[in-house]
């Protein structure tokens, strides 16, 4: 898997931006990931003032290989999400926690692999389905055999009734 760099030393102060572009192979390397296919164009903005080193990440794009809620066509969703980390130098190697990424005095760039996974990941809405203008938009027919099943099993075997009445 290529690393997606960002330098984070040796920059003067200002802000400093790198692009990268993301397809399919990217999400290879995770195992078990649901994103399985889509592009992004990801970029990374280094703001660095005297010591204070704030990097955000910004990703836009599309998932391509989920599949609709409602009608289990393949559905696209568009991915649109920016993070701020504040990077702090530590003389112990500390996991990154939250907004705030340790790194080593010595440590010249970072790998944002695992922070793109995870946004990108994490932007994925839980309830999945086409729509438009905020409504589902799914064919009239899937959503009528959906109804049509929901309505049968919401009826109760006679038998059950019985055990209603029991106090």
């Amino acid at each position: 898997m290529s690393k997606h760099l960002v330098r984070i030393a040796g920059l003067k102060d200002g802000i400093h931006k790198q692009v990268f572009e993301i397809k399919d192979e990217f999400f290879e390397e995770y195992e078990n990931s649901e994103v399985l296919s889509g592009e992004f164009c990801v970029i990374a903005t280094v703001k660095i003032n005297g010591e204070d080193r704030r990097i955000t990440i910004k990703i836009n794009g599309t998932v391509s290989n989920l599949l609709c809620d409602y009608c289990a066509k393949r559905i696209e969703l568009p991915i649109s999400i920016t993070s701020n980390y504040l990077i702090k130098k530590s003389e112990n190697k500390e996991e990154s926690i939250d907004e705030i990424i340790f790194v080593q005095a010595n440590q010249h760039q970072i790998n944002i692999n695992q922070l793109i996974f995870e946004m990108v990941t994490f932007s994925i809405p839980y309830k999945r389905f086409h729509q438009e203008d905020g409504e589902i938009s799914c064919g009239k027919q899937s959503l009528s055999l959906l109804d049509k099943y929901a309505s049968k099993l919401k009826k109760i075997d006679s038998r059950w009734e019985v055990l209603k009445n029991i106090k």
